[in-house]
C-alpha cells in the first residue's frame, strides 16, 4: 500500500470511529452560533408546527413511524445536543397527536466508510427504494418521516418527508421555517398572552336595620378584568398571571353599592392525567382588594378549561375575609355593614 492510500484509509477509520460514537467534531463548535438551539427550539414549539391537522388525511393504516434524518449534519452545521433535540421533539410531536407509534429506529442511525477505486465513501442504510423497503420490513415501519434541518441568515428550517415503507410512495411533505435574531430570540424566550376575563362572584354582603332589627344582603359580583400571562421554555406546564380586576354588585336594591379593584397575581399548572379526557389546569392565585373605604386580601383556587381556539372557563372558590364597609346613607340602615367570606369563582375568558 503506497503513502496516499494508508493516509485515506487511516482518514476512513478515523471517520468510522467518529460516527459510530456519534461524535461531533469540534468544529461544530466553533462555527454553529449558540442560539441554533434555542432557534431551532422556538420553530419546533410553535403551535403551528407539526399539528395533527396536517397529517388527519394520511392512511388510516399508517401507525408506526420511524424517524430517517436524511441530512448531513456535519456539513450543515448543526451540532449534536441541537440535532437530538430536533429528533426528540419531532418524536414528542408525533406521539402527542396519539395518531402515530414512533419507533426508535437504530438501523436508520448506521453509517458506513468504506474505500473503493482509492476512493473514500460514506453510504447510509437506505440507499435505494430497494434498500428502503427492505430497511421498513427489518424494523416492521409503515413508514419513515424523513428530516433535515439547516439555517441560513437567520432562518431556521426544517423539511419533512413522509415515504411509505412498502411502495416508496411519497405520502406527506411539509417544511417549516421561522426567521429570527439572536435578540429576537432572547426576547422570545418567555411567551406572553393577554387575556380579557368577565365572571361572577357569589360574595355577599349584609346591612343591618337599626329600627327593625331586620337584615339586607345581597349576593353576587360581576367581575371584569385584564390578565397577562407568562410562560417559560424553562417549564411550558407552568403559567403566571397578573391581573387587575374591576368588581361590582348589578344587583337593583338601594342598600349596597359595592364597587372596587383587585391586583392578583396567579399560577397555573397543567394536568397530564387529564388530558386524555379534556385540557385541565390548576390555578391558585391570591390578591389584594380595594373597595368602599376598605381593602382585604383575596384567595382564589380551581380549575381550568379550554373554551373554543381561545377561551377558557375558570370554575373554583373564592374567599374574602369577611371585613366592615361603608354603604351609601339610606334611612334607618346602618351606615357600615359585613363584606366577605367564601363562595364561588366563575370565569369566562378571552386571549387577544
Amino acid at each position: 500500500m503506497n503513502f496516499r492510500l494508508f493516509l485515506t484509509a487511516l482518514f476512513a477509520t478515523f471517520i468510522a470511529a467518529a460516527n459510530a460514537q456519534d461524535n461531533v467534531p469540534a468544529l461544530d463548535a466553533e462555527v454553529a452560533p449558540s442560539s441554533l438551539y434555542t432557534g431551532f427550539e422556538q420553530l419546533l414549539d410553535d403551535d403551528q408546527t407539526l399539528v395533527l391537522e396536517d397529517l388527519i388525511d394520511l392512511d388510516p393504516n399508517i401507525r408506526r413511524v420511524a424517524l430517517y434524518h436524511n441530512g448531513d449534519r456535519l456539513h450543515r452545521q448543526i451540532p449534536k445536543q441541537v440535532h437530538l433535540m430536533i429528533e426528540n421533539k419531532l418524536m414528542h410531536r408525533m406521539m402527542d397527536s396519539e395518531r402515530f407509534e414512533v419507533i426508535q429506529c437504530l438501523e436508520c442511525r448506521t453509517t458506513q466508510v468504506a474505500m473503493k477505486a482509492d476512493k473514500l465513501e460514506i453510504s447510509h442504510p437506505a440507499e435505494d427504494n430497494q434498500s428502503l423497503r427492505k430497511l421498513g420490513k427489518q424494523v416492521r415501519a409503515d413508514a419513515f418521516m424523513f428530516w433535515n434541518a439547516s439555517v441560513h441568515e437567520n432562518k431556521f428550517t426544517i423539511n419533512l418527508r413522509m415515504v411509505d415503507a412498502r411502495d416508496n410512495k411519497l405520502l406527506w411533505i411539509k417544511e417549516y421555517s421561522k426567521k429570527t435574531t439572536l435578540e429576537q430570540e432572547t426576547e422570545g424566550f418567555d411567551s406572553v398572552t393577554y387575556e380579557f376575563t368577565v365572571g361572577a362572584w357569589g360574595i355577599s354582603a349584609e346591612r343591618d336595620n337599626s329600627v327593625t332589627n331586620a337584615t339586607e344582603d345581597v349576593k353576587g359580583m360581576t367581575v371584569f378584568g385584564i390578565r397577562r400571562r407568562e410562560t417559560t421554555s424553562l417549564d411550558d406546564s407552568i403559567e403566571y398571571t397578573l391581573a387587575l380586576e374591576y368588581f361590582k354588585n348589578f344587583s337593583n336594591t338601594d342598600y349596597f353599592d359595592v364597587s372596587g379593584i383587585n391586583l392578583e397575581g396567579r399560577i397555573i399548572a397543567d394536568i397530564p392525567a387529564m388530558d386524555s379526557l379534556l385540557d385541565t389546569k390548576v390555578y391558585m392565585g391570591i390578591g389584594q382588594s380595594f373597595y368602599n373605604d376598605t381593602n382585604s386580601l383575596v384567595f382564589r383556587f380551581g380549575f381550568e378549561f379550554p373554551f373554543f381556539k381561545d377561551g377558557f372557563v375558570d370554575y373554583g372558590v373564592v374567599y374574602m375575609p369577611e371585613g366592615d364597609a361603608r354603604w351609601l346613607d339610606v334611612a334607618d340602615y346602618e351606615r357600615t355593614g359585613k363584606f366577605g367570606g367564601a363562595s364561588y369563582d366563575l370565569t369566562l375568558g378571552l386571549r387577544f
